[in-house]
């Protein structure tokens, strides 16, 4: 083996630190040749260099570096090992030096590229640039992609997989240490043009604003840091190096509408930034109006419909803020690292590629120019009473706080689509109604237009999930036909008997959120047996044969053991009543509840059920749109708990005769003062 001389050694050094002139050399290494080895795999120097926040890794072998492997699953890797806590019992072992970080150049067809790889407990990671030149391979990444370390340890390596083989390289070099130079990283990147609408023949263009912080939240020059753009769909629109969009043409399939990516020093930001390309100018401007933990950004007017208004009257930003604590308590994460959620109006001309609503940051909710009513998923466009789409917007809200959980995403790893799109989207709508009941509940500082009609809204989408169930039922209880309204049906079955702790429970078996769930739910039987075991652990009862025969749930007897000590282990590390929407809250309770009349509208009869939070005499009546009493269905004493299809109504008045079509109220009444009323429709 052969010791390279002092002055050559030099020259590389110099030759590795010249890639970036403004940069400074933080540290280098040197090594042994070793003709053993080959040429392209065998370290000679490396170095580390800075240059603000990038961090530029270089590495000069024997020989030079191959442009193309034999085969396209061929690999040759080069490994930096970074320690940024000088521990070498903390993160990857490497004999001396524990690496949290792992920056990783690789040539290869199918597999290369280059990455910080996060290997201990030290938040970072993510993509890094790589170029090659003749016997030297470098890859740019960020300090804030290390976790901004003041000082680290570090050492080479590098392997290679041939046809299918692993093969040795270059051993791990000696070890050396740095210090970084002082920057202050950006620590969170905001897009606050989360939308830009464009149109090919104008206007054509907009500018992504983007707001850097630092840790402590002052805002940041973005001339001292590098932000980098991309577009997921450069036909329908472009950006430059400057954040400046370009229409190239509308989209002719909803999903191609792109989204621009966006990186502060390697950092990706919070959210995304939604462009819409339209083939007319649709002549809006949106504005923020932003809450604590969300932002809305919309335009104030739009097609004649006041939306400022609306969104002030109703309290959108503040209720929706309290949906998002409600998502926070009920999953025990944050998404997009405790960052802005953004819902946009994601106004279109085209009903083909135009959307509902659409989960992600930001949350995209859709509305259609040239129609005078239901044409938005932000509000219900009636011109008679337009009001907030709460459900839509919570449920998308949801999506992000349940596809933020890894444990949960591996949930729905079956065979069966059908299923997981069940539990996917089922699960995301408890969320939703997870929130209702905690802003009902407890007390807020919403008004009662907005408490009231968030309430009139989930009451009404729980009389359709009733329904759903009950048609369920009606066609044999197949388990291969459920689908979300039937299990959110299921879940509010489960709310009225036990309280809105099973809800809290069965969110608690996905977590810790980062950690794998150690059973391998493969098949739906398994996931219907984790859903039935989280019930039957929050309940203290074994709900197996319930679920079997009241919803034709199939369990896997051979995996229950295995499954319910680990829903009920986690279930167990949550303590429901210290947990509340920003403080401390009291136990749950279900309350007395008058539950949505279904089916609604309704021929010839409606069935009525209800919830008694202690034994109590109960008087449910029918009234019509002038308040004259026509129909006494019940007055009697019953015991605490939930009564389902406890009466019926069908459709005539106390004396027998036929009440015509139209609108009715149901009044449930208690001695103890609680009223409360539906409205229902009959027809005839």
């Amino acid at each position: 083996m052969k010791i390279i001389a002092a002055a050559a050694t030099l020259m590389m050094l110099a030759s590795l630190a010249a890639a970036a002139p403004a940069s400074t050399l933080l540290g280098s290494l040197v090594d042994d040749e070793d003709p053993a080895i080959d040429a392209s795999l065998d370290i000679v120097a490396a170095s580390i260099t800075q240059d603000g926040g990038r961090m530029t890794f270089a590495m000069q072998l024997r020989g030079p570096l191959p442009s193309l492997l034999p085969l396209p699953d061929d690999t040759q890797t080069y490994l930096w090992f970074i320690d940024t806590d000088s521990d070498p019992a903390t993160g990857q072992p490497h004999d001396g030096l524990g690496s949290e970080f792992n920056v990783r150049a690789v040539i290869g067809q199918n597999w290369g590229g280059g990455w910080a790889d996060v290997t201990g407990s030290v938040p970072g990671g993510g993509d890094g640039v790589v170029a090659i030149d003749g016997n030297t391979i470098r890859i740019t990444v960020w300090l804030g992609q290390m976790g901004d370390p003041d000082t680290f340890a570090w050492r080479c390596g590098t392997f290679a997989e041939l046809d299918g083989s692993w093969v040795p390289g270059n051993a791990e070099t000696a070890i050396e240490s740095a210090s970084t130079l002082p920057f202050t990283p950006c620590a969170r990147a905001t897009v606050v043009t989360p939308i830009l609408e464009l149109c090919p023949t104008g206007p054509a263009t907009g500018q992504l604003q983007v707001v850097l912080r630092d840790a402590a939240g002052n805002i940041l020059p973005n001339e001292d840091h590098v932000l980098t753009y991309h577009s997921t769909s450069e036909s329908v629109a472009t950006v430059d190096a400057t954040g400046l969009v370009t229409a190239i043409a509308p989209p002719t399939e909803h999903w191609q509408t792109p989204y621009i990516e966006v990186w502060a020093d390697g950092v990706m930001t919070d959210n995304s930034a939604v462009i819409r390309v339209n083939a007319v100018d649709i002549g809006v401007t949106h504005q923020t109006y932003a809450g604590a933990h969300v932002s809305f950004y919309l335009p104030p007017v739009i097609e004649g419909v006041d939306l400022e208004t609306l969104l002030q009257q109703y309290e959108v930003v503040e209720a929706t803020d309290l949906a998002w604590l409600a998502g926070e308590q009920a999953m025990s994460i944050n998404p997009y690292h405790s960052g802005t959620e953004w819902f946009v109006l994601d106004v279109a001309s085209d009903p083909v590629t135009s959307v509902c609503g659409a989960s992600g940051n930001p949350v995209r909710l859709g509305w259609t120019t040239g129609y005078e009513a239901n044409n938005s998923c932000f509000i219900i466009n009636d011109p008679n009473w337009r009001r907030p789409q709460w459900f839509v917007i919570w449920h998308e809200l949801g999506h992000n706080f349940t596809a933020s959980c890894n444990a949960f995403n591996m949930y729905l790893w079956t065979a069966s689509p059908v299923h997981n799109s069940t539990y996917s989207e089922g699960l995301a709508s408890l969320s939703a109604m997870y929130a209702w009941r905690r802003t009902l509940e407890y007390p807020t500082s919403l008004g009662p237009l907005a408490l009231g009609d968030i309430d009139n809204t989930f009451c009404d989408t729980w009389g359709g999930f009733q329904s759903a169930l009950a048609d369920y039922r009606a066609g044999g209880r197949d388990y291969d036909t459920i689908n979300p309204d039937v299990l959110d049906g299921i879940l509010m079955e489960l709310w009225a008997s036990y309280g809105i702790g099973c809800w809290y429970d069965l969110f608690s078996t996905f977590l810790p959120t980062e950690a794998p769930i150690p059973v391998a739910i493969d098949t739906p039987e398994k996931q219907a047996t984790w859903f039935v075991a989280a019930m039957s652990a929050s309940t203290g009862q074994d709900l197996r044969d319930h679920f079997a025969a009241e919803y034709g749930f199939p369990i896997d007897a051979s995996a229950w053991d295995e499954i319910y000590d680990v829903v009920s282990t986690r279930i167990a590390a949550r303590d429901f009543h210290t947990s509340g929407l920003g403080d401390p809250l009291p136990a749950a309770r279900a309350g007395d509840r008058l539950w949505p009349v279904a089916p609604n509208p309704f021929n010839p009869r409606t069935t009525f059920g209800f919830t008694l939070a202690r034994d109590a005499r109960v008087e449910l009546a029918v009234y019509d749109v002038r308040g004259r009493l026509v129909r006494r269905v019940l007055d009697e004493a019953l015991a605490a708990g939930a009564h389902p299809g406890r009466a019926t109504w069908d459709g005539n008045d106390d004396q027998g005769h036929a009440s015509p079509s139209g609108t009715y109220f149901l009044r449930m009444k208690t001695p103890d003062g609680f009223s409360e009323a539906r409205k229902m429709t009959l027809l005839r």
